[in-house]
């Protein structure tokens, strides 16, 4: 984080961004309050038999939604183009660097490598800072996460601690099969990916030379190995990452079970209505969206911190 935090200020963009992330943030914490209020006065509404004030309820709620989606739409069509300006002068800053580089500092890298740092660590860099589950979802999380947790504290404690015990164990999977490794086998993977690029580029710029000399399988062949070792490094990532998922789904099931039990017992003593118990489903819902949310972006931006470091670096030189 601390290296992208760098880009920006070195792109001299952190104000209309943290600005733009401010606006966006409060979404999801209000939809899942509206959600969650909607569902519990429409189910007292029908405990009560009074069903002359759901329409109106209905009505209010559907206007809200309305204007909450057109708020949204209006944030994000203009972080979304502050995002492509932004691309476009990181491609530029970039590529007028590499150009103003000394020739020995250029011999020193592969060819494959300024490639790479010029086509994937760049988009790697412009997802961090734009793309799904990265860090404009981050916010929107932490927002989302802290209110609903609240909402719930004060619906119910017991089932608060249920939902935070079972959440508590999924970040401790997440921690130990993802985020302790995946950085490593990113950057393996990053640096297969040029070698594999220098491997490929003189079968086309000196395809002559090696049919003169007989040695196209000799380059096939290693050119073969390199994407064998991509695809091997890859392929841990995208395991690990799986079985992060997995941990997160049976946690999640095995909570949501729970609850349910000790909601139908709830219900049974008269302890609370069923309006109540389903307010409360709706906001733990949320705040389990907005942890599963913070992994996955977690994990994300993790991979691709190492992407932005390599480019910070060459900024620097």
């Amino acid at each position: 984080m601390s290296d992208f935090g760098k880009l920006i200020r070195e792109m001299g963009v952190w104000r209309k961004y943290l600005f733009l992330l401010v606006l966006r943030a409060p979404f999801d914490a209000i939809r899942a309050w509206m959600l969650a209020s909607l569902m519990r006065s429409v189910f007292r509404c029908l405990e009560a038999d009074n069903t002359d004030t759901l329409l109106e309820i209905c009505i209010v709620y559907g206007l809200l939604c309305m204007m909450l989606f057109l708020y949204n739409g209006v944030v994000w069509s203009n972080y979304a183009a502050f995002a492509a300006k932004t691309e476009v002068r990181l491609q530029q800053k970039m590529f007028h660097k590499i150009l103003s580089l000394p020739l020995k500092r250029v011999d020193r890298r592969l060819s494959g490598e300024w490639i790479t740092r010029l086509n994937s660590d760049i988009q790697a860099a412009f997802t961090m800072m734009n793309g799904p589950l990265n860090i404009p979802h981050i916010t929107v999380a932490v927002i989302n996460t802290m209110l609903s947790s609240f909402l719930l504290f004060k619906s119910s404690l017991l089932f608060l601690a249920v939902t935070w015990a079972f959440i508590l164990l999924q970040l401790f999977v997440n921690y130990k099969t993802v985020l302790e490794t995946v950085p490593k086998l990113k950057e393996e993977s990053q640096n297969a990916m040029a070698e594999n690029t220098s491997a490929i580029k003189p079968l086309i710029t000196e395809a002559d030379t090696i049919l003169l000399y007989d040695a196209e399988e000799m380059m096939m062949k290693k050119c073969e190995e390199n994407s064998r070792e991509l695809m091997k490094t890859n392929m841990k990532i995208h395991i690990r990452s799986a079985l992060s998922d997995a941990g997160m789904r049976l946690f999640g099931i095995g909570g949501y079970l729970v609850i349910l039990l000790m909601g139908y017992g709830f219900i049974s003593d008269g302890t609370m209505a069923f309006s109540d118990v389903v307010y409360c489903f709706q906001v733990r819902g949320s705040v389990m969206a907005g942890v599963l949310m913070l992994v996955t972006c977690f994990n994300n931006l993790k991979a691709n911190s190492v992407c932005v470091k390599r480019v910070c670096d060459i900024l620097e030189e």
